[in-house]
């Protein structure tokens, strides 16, 4: 089994995009009991690769490096950061951000560059976080590239792999993807497969994976029941995340694995 997780910040507020700090600590634990080697992208997805995970964050809030960083260092996994570059020092809200969603102080480039010493890769999520549905081409190119020359210029590495913001992409945003990256990851809710497009590569959202039973069975078939339908539900309702219902909670324990 192979899998891209994702996390965005890493704090206590308990929003939909928050993943506590203590059980972030507790989660790397658990893929090292449960045999999930910690990789990089470029190993996760090289040929004849086929057990482990990729760790990905999305945006660039300060708890990366706050709380994330010390984790990974202490537990000597890599990660990779999918960084918004137009906030980068300010406190952020998205365009349209749902008011559920507390605005989050972002990282500074100093703090970027703290993080790319530590082994955190830096990758492009464009420069102003747009849908890139909306965009021309020449305006796909003018936020990559802002976006990856500033990267570059404060951590000395072009970004390999890319995130489409919010998750929105259509046709032409993938073929953009797939002639200026090695990779582009997204929104969908599953494993990776055999002979993915690497331009629509899916993730587990970590929101779903907060209990370490999920997390030791990754593979088995109730865990990917469960994930099924929590993509189907939050593809109906129109949002990357969704929280869980009482029905939904009735659902993951049903389909719980048993140790």
């Amino acid at each position: 089994m192979r899998a891209i997780l994702t996390f965005h910040s890493i704090d206590d507020s308990g929003s939909v995009i928050s993943y506590p700090p203590g059980r972030f600590w507790a989660l790397l634990e658990c893929l090292g009991r449960a045999g999930l080697p910690v990789v990089d992208l470029d190993t996760l997805l090289s040929s004849g690769f086929t057990h482990g995970v990729a760790i990905t964050f999305d945006d660039g809030m300060r708890s990366v490096v706050q709380h994330a960083l010390p984790a990974l260092k202490a537990h000597r996994m890599p990660a990779h950061l999918f960084l918004s570059t137009e906030p980068v020092g300010r406190v952020q809200p998205w365009p349209d951000q749902p008011s559920s969603i507390p605005s989050f102080p972002m990282l500074g480039w100093d703090e970027v560059e703290t993080l790319a010493e530590g082994g955190v890769l830096i990758e492009s999520h464009t420069h102003s976080h747009p849908d890139m549905r909306k965009l021309s081409l020449d305006g796909m190119q003018a936020e990559c590239e802002r976006a990856d020359a500033l990267i570059e210029q404060h951590t000395g590495r072009r970004p390999s792999y890319f995130a489409y913001p919010f998750g929105y992409f259509d046709r032409r945003n993938l073929d953009f993807a797939r002639d200026r990256y090695r990779g582009t990851v997204t929104t969908e809710l599953r494993p990776l497969r055999d002979h993915e497009d690497p331009a629509a590569l899916p993730r587990l959202d970590t929101f779903y994976l907060k209990s370490e039973e999920l997390l030791r069975h990754l593979d088995s078939p109730p865990v990917q029941a469960y994930l099924s339908a929590r993509s189907v539900l939050r593809t109906w309702r129109g949002s990357q995340v969704i929280p869980e219902s009482g029905a939904l909670a009735a659902l993951k324990r049903a389909f719980r694995p048993q140790s």
